[in-house]
């Protein structure tokens, strides 16, 4: 088996989902229907079940059906080595609830990974254009399904980073909490290294392969690249972890009164980026609309072929209404991609996908599927 494969999906109480089963296509799954009937909630929820985060900065317990107080997502799937069963139960008074193979999973990351996908939707055309939070959260959400020792390393980054910056907004009325940045520095100097060495080992394959995608969509006139930029005494994000964590000390030390001054932590990956470029330009300021939307649609295919090459397998594709967001010749580019591995497509019309030869046709209407035809 080449590709990752959800057989059945089932929600309840997900959204404007109250009780729904869907058994999906080993290619592709088209969700048909007009705006606001479930469309991309049912996306979405594929998406959540893979990595365990809402596409939009929402908590959890706004997934869970107005009036409800829980929502459960599950899906039965195959993978090149097993079949598996994964669900979580969202509620409004207690912490989500995974549970992979009937066996409760106390750890994200022995959850998050077992459901590879790759979400492209109408909000990533942006992806370059906006701040860095964007790229990172890209680039965080891949490696996150594809290295659970990364979910870790950035786990405990983040919460030290919280800590600290809990502590900085508090030093002025209690000066004792000084005492313990170098304690909080030093757990952020450890994991934030291990971020930055995965973090470059990724966006290396994603240079290459993205810039290999750039080529053949834009038949060889659009010349891509990738630039990993970190902190300002890191020109060389190639470097051994251990090395990485000395100049991340280096920059707390420099950084120190800075910081208290800011009452804000300064010195670590949580402002990372990476810069696009196309025909040596920076695509941001100086690409054409045209150039964007290529150097994006490159960027998660892209993504989509480093975790085809890590695990010998397709992730799961989702395609929320983009290809709406796309011209004729690149949604072409796109479609005659999807032949391997299952995808799932939502799209209010049906007029793109008449070449599609296999694949199942659903139509939503109210969180409901009202009809489901082969195709």
């Amino acid at each position: 088996m080449d590709k990752m494969n959800i057989l059945e999906l089932r929600l309840l109480n997900y959204r404007n989902f109250e009780n729904e089963m869907v058994s999906l296509h080993p290619s592709v799954n088209i969700i048909s229907g007009n705006n606001a009937e479930g469309k991309t909630n049912l996306i979405e929820s594929i998406f959540y079940l893979s990595t365990l985060r809402p596409v939009r900065p929402v908590k959890d317990r706004e997934l869970i059906s107005r009036g409800c107080g829980f929502a459960k997502l599950e899906a039965a799937i195959n993978g090149a080595e097993r079949a598996h069963t994964l669900e979580v139960t969202l509620s409004q008074t207690e912490r989500k609830r995974m549970v992979k193979n009937g066996v409760v999973q106390k750890k994200a990351s022995d959850f998050i990974g077992t459901l590879r996908t790759v979400l492209f939707s109408p909000d990533d055309m942006n992806l370059i254009k906006e701040t860095s939070v964007k790229r990172r959260r890209m680039v965080d959400i891949a490696l996150c399904q594809l290295r659970p020792n990364y979910l870790i390393h950035l786990g405990e980054y983040n919460r030290a980073l919280e800590q600290k910056s809990r502590l900085l907004r508090s030093i002025e009325e209690k000066p004792s909490l000084v005492e313990m940045i170098p304690a909080y520095n030093e757990r952020l100097a450890v994991h934030g290294a291990n971020i930055i060495a995965y973090r470059h080992r990724y966006l290396q394959q994603l240079r290459q392969h993205s810039a290999a995608v750039a080529e053949a969509i834009s038949g060889g006139k659009d010349r891509m690249d990738l630039r990993y930029v970190s902190l300002s005494n890191i020109p060389d994000t190639s470097l051994p972890a251990a090395d990485l964590a000395e100049l991340i000390r280096a920059h707390q030390k420099s950084h120190y009164q800075a910081e208290l001054a800011s009452k804000t932590c300064l010195s670590g990956p949580h402002k990372d980026d990476f810069e696009v470029s196309v025909n040596g330009a920076a695509a941001k300021s100086f690409a054409s609309q045209g150039q964007i939307r290529t150097a994006v649609l490159s960027l998660k295919l892209a993504e989509r072929d480093i975790a085809q090459k890590d695990s010998g397998e397709y992730p799961v594709l989702l395609l929320d209404d983009v290809l709406s967001e796309l011209d004729g010749d690149r949604q072409n580019f796109v479609l005659n991609r999807i032949n391997s591995g299952q995808v799932v497509i939502s799209s209010c019309t049906m007029d793109k996908y008449a070449e599609i030869s296999k694949g199942r046709l659903f139509k939503i209407r109210n969180g409901s599927v009202v009809h489901v035809q082969d195709i």
